[in-house]
Parts: structure tokens; C-alpha cells; sequence
């Protein structure tokens, strides 16, 4: 494809953007540039709690297995991977911390039951004197939550704060697995909740008769139809008892009945008007220390154990049956990131025969419909591995010690599938990929990438100047990405491909006056649409991209108090559909182009990279497609420069193609910190209209801080 061409500006500031439409060469755009990443993941760093385990699952309550909580630590340990924190200081702060962001009343009070017995999140209610828990052992082997409720006045045992996603539903289905050391009636019910966090009025309630053998039992609980339904509204769920009793409580599910397959249908929703194409799962650092048979087969056989990587704790309600059926609700493929650290050869090749072997011919396959899904769930895209040459990934390893665990990884499961692809973990900025072309280069077909440069940017940083060195980095990367291609065609790769299966701004204030472009405004749009564009350039070597992420982690969609909304880069995505399978057209642009001076330095910037000094970038980023239907023609404009003020742009259609009419869509924001927010969830939104054509030409103003999109319409 034809390369980006810049020009001096003409002296009024104007640009040019020309559209050959008579190319010779075809170049698709391939949907899996638009591809997503949402990762088992609590914690992002060590200050700052951010809730993902309700991001696929519409389930509403937190550590409802009641299990031991894990606070992670600083550091990594010799054999990779972050240790837990045991500071009683820390904790209490960890604690306060969850409490405020999530919105909860009472830190004191989950801190105090946590210390006395109690699993966090739950505390005592009712007679609290009446009460008395310690730690137990569930149907799975892992902790369980002992409840001893001694003649009690009135209503007593646990209960947890939540939010309800009542804007939806007042109904939910729930369940609960508990045994008795005697026969007992439990109550579980929902309440409404007091200013000071008192639980309040009884909503509703179901009553469950507990032997003395664990048993699940199902429920259903209907709130009032005129229960307050607003976002702030707070709501309890309790589990207690009339008069003594004493049980072990396993678990305690609360999902709304609008639940797609338990998870969230406004996530479903919003990933299925975008056509997402692909979604990676389940890591991301998690998947390094993930067993992967922990989260499939019955509910109560499945174990919650630490989260490897981040604060909290994997419940492994969402495993891989869940996984799949939500990629089948949303539309998309599966693709599945494997654990590459502590897991084995052979641990792979189960989970890809799980996946896809026969059920009347394969040991696993057979297990997965005894699990009730005789159907292979098909996964063609298996990644080996996630980032194993840092020391914060369980059991990571070295360069050679990758090409040793990818030949033999891929042997194995090619051994069950022969049609899978495996991806190989790579790394553009170290020798690290040499070993894998050196000892398997016919193996080797797809090598990973990731690209999470940033760190703290104080006050004595030039924030104009990191947003403008961010909206040139993706040409950088792409130099790179010429020599591993060549690189790799060098070593007898005949059609190599390259995946950037992360991908995300990471720049943090480190003072509340410092503004930074996030990965939740504005920025992060421009950010993935300027790699978006290299990609296409890019002939189809860069031919996925799993940008990071969906679920409170990154730029995609946020949940907060059970209400879903999107980021500013989700509607670009949103945008990205129509350019799916079209084919890409040739580009010259006539326009300004900066420089930056300063190169800012990052963190981890061995194996992530750093933001070097930009010379002669063009302020307007085009790329123009034919979409696959032959109906238009889509140009796309990123304005990279945020110190360049309006820029005058004539986009006009070179050959012989008639054109009706044309539309622009613009998604653009104010500032390089301006998002969405739980308070306006749609102050950043693409915006419609119509404008004039004449001889195949337009002319749009791109403002800073602006994708604009134009369409041609073909007559």
C-alpha cells in the first residue's frame, strides 16, 4: 500500500487529503484489527481498586463464595508473580479503599468483620451479638463461611452491601449452597439501607430449609415495582436465621433475571452493537498462574482460589462454557490466551481438546458434554503465553525458555487440533524473540506484542507534548514491525503475522493538578485508531489487535454501581464496524507537520518501551477504505497534534467513481482528560451530519482532539 505522504502547509493552514480509488493492489481490512481484551482482574496497582469481576457477570454481589481474600503486595517474588500483603495497616487501608470506591457506607465495619472471622465484603446483622463466624471448608475444597447464630432477637446473620441494576429488572434469581450441623431455615432477603449503612426494610425475601448435607438451593426474589431504581440507590442482601442455628454458607449467587447466560446484557449489548469480531480472554498476568479446569463443570465443583496476579479472588464462576456462550451472544470469536507459566504442555492440549474435541472420541470432549455442552466450541485462536519475560508473571521465563515452551506447547495441541492457530508471546524490544526464529521458525506463524508505554507524569512534565509523542508512537512501533517482519521472512516465515494483543495508555498523574491523556478520554480513541491505521499500512502483517480492555480496565467500557457505559474509545470501535473487510485505498495527505523534543522515559521500559522524541509527525493521521458492501467510500482523519488549532481539510476522490451524497461522523472532546462518566455517561458520543459534495471533494474542519470520519456515498 502507498505510504503516507506530508507536505509542507500551504500558507493559510489548510490540508489535502487525496483518495486514490483506482489502486491496483487490494489490501482488506481485517475485522481483527478491531478485536477486544477483558482480563480476570480486581486491582490496577497498589492505590487504586477497580472492580472487574462483575464486568462479564451480571452477578451483584462481591466474594459471593465467602472466601479468604487475598490483598496483593508489592514487589514480585523470585519464581514471578506478586506476593500477598499481610500488613494489618495496609489492609485496613486496602479495605477503606474498596469501600470508597465502590460507594459503601462503612469501611470500619467490613474491616472489623474481616478480623473477627468473617469473609470480607459480609458482616454481621441483626442481633450481632448473637453472632459468632469462623472459616470453614466448602463442596470445592476451598473456604466456606461457618455461621453460628445463638438464640437470636429477631432476624441475624450476614449480609453485604450492593447496588442493583433495578434501571433493568426488579427480579433476580439467586442461590445458595449451605449444610447444617442441624436441620435449620435460613432467610435471604434484600433490603433497602439507612444513611449510615443500617440495613433497613425487608424488600423481599426467600426462605431455604438447610440439611445437614451441603445442597444448592434456588431462589427467586421480586422487588416492589416502585423500589427506587436510581443509580446512588444502595440495597443490602442478608442470609439469617429467626433462632439458633449453626451452617457453613458455601456460596451465595444474586444474578438479575435479564442475565445473558449470567453475564451482564448491557455489556452484551454494547459489544454487540460495535460487531466486535474477537474478544481474548481470560489474561492478560492473570492467566499465567490460572488452572483452567477450576472453572468448568457444576458451579459447586469449581474452587475459589487467590488471584494469581491482582488483589481478590477468582471465583471461577465465569470459566470457559461461560466465556464462549458470551462471545456467541455478543457475536464474536473466542479466542483464549493460555497459561504459558505454571501450567504444562499437557495442561493445554486438555484445555484445546476440552474446547474442541469430539465428545464420542476424545477424553475431554467427552467431558464436555458430560458437563452439558456436547457441541465443540470451535477456538481457533490460542495464544502461548502473556508477557513470560517479565518477572511479574508467575513462572516466567527466558528468551530461550520461550522457544522451548512454545515448540513443545504447540506440539501438543496441534497433536489435538491440527486447524488451531497458536500465537506465539513475543516482544519487538530485546533479543527475545531471536531464539523462537532460530530453533522453530516452522512453527512459527503469529508473534505477539504488547504496547502499554507510560508511567507517572509529574508537574514539571509538558502534558501537550506527552499527548502529541503518544499520537506519534504507533509510526514508531510500526518501524519495528518492518524489521520483525523481515526478520522473520528471513528465517523461511513465508506469511507471517504479527498480533498486538494489548494495547492501552498508561500515563498517571502524580499530582491531583497534573492532566494526563487516560486510557479512559478521549485520548485512548485517537491513540488506537493512529495503530489501527498503521495496521492497515501495514499490508497485512499487523493483522489483530486486541486492544485492552472491557471491564473497568482501560479504554473500553466501564461498570460502576451495576450501570454499564462506554469510553470514548468504545465508540470508535463502534465506528470501526464499517470498516471491517472493506478494502483499504491509497492516502495522500498535504498537511502541517511537529515535533516533540522530550523523550519520556517509563517504567518496565525494557520489555514495554519508551516515548522517544518525534520529528516531522503529520498533524492529520487518513486512511480511506472501500467498504465491503461497495456502497461508500470512508475516510478516516485523526488530528494528532494538540497544540495546532482547526485544520481546514479538502478530502477529495481520485478516479472514475460517481458519488451522491456524503455525511461526516465526528468523535472529538475539549480537553485530552475529557471521558464519560457515571454522572454523564455520554459526554463524549460521535456526532452526524451531512455535508456538501461537489466533483468527489468535501471540505470538513478537523478539529484537535477529533477522529472525523467521512462518507461518500456512492450513486
Amino acid at each position: 500500500m502507498q505510504s503516507l505522504t506530508t507536505h509542507e502547509p500551504s500558507p493559510d493552514g489548510e490540508a489535502t487529503v487525496r483518495v486514490d480509488t483506482e489502486a491496483d493492489e487490494e489490501t482488506r481490512v481485517d475485522p481483527k484489527l478491531f478485536g477486544k481484551f477483558g482480563e480476570h482482574l480486581y486491582m490496577v496497582g497498589m492505590d487504586e481498586a477497580f472492580n472487574a469481576k462483575n464486568a462479564f457477570e451480571a452477578q451483584a454481589l462481591h466474594n459471593a463464595t465467602f472466601a479468604s481474600w487475598k490483598f496483593q503486595g508489592e514487589g514480585t517474588t523470585v519464581d514471578g508473580g506478586r506476593p500477598p500483603e499481610h500488613d494489618s495497616d495496609e489492609v485496613a487501608e486496602r479495605i477503606a479503599g474498596y469501600a470508597d470506591v465502590h460507594d459503601l457506607p462503612d469501611a470500619d465495619r467490613m474491616g472489623d468483620a474481616y478480623r473477627h472471622g468473617t469473609a470480607l465484603w459480609w458482616f454481621p446483622v441483626g442481633d450481632e451479638a448473637a453472632v459468632r463466624t469462623s472459616p470453614d471448608v466448602g463442596t470445592a475444597g476451598d473456604r466456606a463461611q461457618r455461621l453460628e447464630v445463638d438464640d437470636p432477637d429477631g432476624a441475624t446473620g450476614l449480609g453485604q452491601w450492593c447496588y442493583l441494576p433495578l434501571h433493568r429488572t426488579t427480579n433476580f434469581e439467586g442461590m445458595l449452597t449451605a449444610r447444617g450441623v442441624d436441620p435449620a431455615t435460613l432467610s435471604v432477603a434484600v433490603h433497602d439501607v439507612e444513611p449510615d449503612g443500617t440495613l433497613g426494610e425487608e424488600l423481599d425475601a426467600a426462605t431455604i430449609e438447610v440439611g445437614e448435607s451441603y445442597e444448592t438451593a434456588e431462589f427467586t426474589i421480586e422487588l416492589p415495582e416502585d423500589v427506587d431504581d436510581s443509580a446512588d440507590a444502595l440495597y443490602a442482601c442478608s442470609v439469617t436465621a429467626d433462632e439458633t442455628a449453626h451452617v457453613v454458607l458455601d456460596r451465595l449467587l444474586l444474578y438479575p433475571d435479564d442475565h445473558v447466560h449470567t453475564a451482564d446484557p448491557e455489556l452484551v449489548k454494547l459489544l454487540g452493537d460495535a460487531e466486535l469480531p474477537l474478544l481474548r480472554w481470560p489474561g492478560g498476568n492473570f492467566v499465567s498462574g490460572y488452572d483452567w479446569e477450576d472453572g468448568v463443570g457444576p458451579i459447586e465443583e469449581r474452587p475459589t482460589k487467590p488471584n494469581p496476579a491482582w488483589d481478590g479472588v477468582e471465583s471461577n464462576l465465569f470459566g470457559t462454557h461461560e466465556f464462549v456462550k458470551f462471545c456467541e451472544a455478543v457475536g464474536c470469536e473466542p479466542m483464549i490466551c493460555l497459561n504459558a507459566g505454571d501450567a504444562s504442555a499437557e495442561d493445554a492440549a486438555k484445555w484445546v481438546e476440552y474446547c474442541n474435541g469430539d465428545p464420542e472420541e476424545t477424553e475431554m470432549g467427552a467431558l464436555r458434554a458430560e458437563h452439558g455442552h456436547p457441541e465443540p466450541y470451535d477456538v481457533t485462536y490460542w495464544e502461548i503465553g502473556n508477557e513470560i519475560y517479565g518477572d511479574w508473571q508467575t513462572t516466567w521465563t527466558t528468551p530461550e525458555g520461550n522457544a522451548d515452551r512454545f515448540e513443545r506447547f504447540e506440539a501438543a495441541m496441534r497433536a489435538v487440533d491440527d486447524s488451531i492457530e497458536c500465537l506465539a508471546c513475543g516482544n519487538r524490544l530485546t533479543d527475545w524473540n531471536e531464539p523462537l526464529f532460530e530453533r522453530v521458525p516452522e512453527r512459527v506463524r503469529w508473534i505477539t506484542d504488547h504496547v502499554l508505554v507510560g508511567s507517572g507524569v509529574g508537574p514539571e512534565d509538558d502534558s501537550e507534548e506527552l499527548f502529541n509523542a503518544y499520537m506519534a508512537l504507533a509510526s514508531q512501533v510500526m518501524d519495528d514491525y518492518e524489521a520483525l517482519e523481515d526478520r522473520m521472512r528471513a528465517s523461511g516465515i513465508s506469511d507471517p503475522k504479527l498480533a498486538i494483543t494489548e494495547l492501552q495508555f498508561f500515563a498517571f498523574p502524580e499530582e491531583p493538578s497534573v492532566t494526563v491523556p487516560t486510557s479512559a478520554s478521549i485520548s485512548e480513541a485517537l491513540y488506537a485508531a493512529t495503530f489501527v491505521h498503521e495496521a492497515v499500512r501495514s499490508g497485512g502483517f499487523v493483522d489483530m489487535i486486541t486492544h485492552s480492555g472491557i471491564g473497568n480496565h482501560g479504554g473500553g467500557i466501564q461498570k460502576h454501581k451495576e450501570r454499564v457505559w462506554a469510553h470514548p474509545c468504545q465508540h470508535y470501535y463502534e465506528m470501526g464496524a464499517a470498516l471491517a473487510d472493506g478494502t483499504a485505498l491509497p492516502v495522500t495527505v498535504e498537511c502541517a507537520t511537529y515535533d516533540t523534543d522530550t523523550a519520556f522515559a517509563t517504567g518496565g521500559s525494557q520489555w514495554m518501551g519508551q516515548l522517544e522524541p518525534v520529528s516531522d509527525a503529520p498533524v492529520l493521521d487518513p486512511i480511506a477504505v472501500d467498504t465491503a458492501d461497495g456502497d461508500d467510500v470512508v475516510v478516516d482523519i485523526v488530528h494528532r497534534d494538540i497544540t495546532a488549532g482547526d485544520v481546514e481539510t479538502t478530502v477529495e476522490l481520485d478516479g472514475d467513481v460517481s458519488v451522491s451524497s456524503a455525511s461526516t461522523t465526528v468523535l472529538s472532546a475539549s480537553a485530552m482528560d475529557e471521558e464519560n462518566t457515571f454522572e454523564a455517561r455520554e459526554n463524549v458520543t460521535p456526532t452526524e451530519s451531512t455535508v456538501d459534495v461537489g466533483d468527489g471533494a468535501v471540505t470538513v474542519t478537523v478539529e484537535p482532539l477529533s477522529i472525523t470520519r467521512v462518507t461518500f456515498h456512492r450513486s
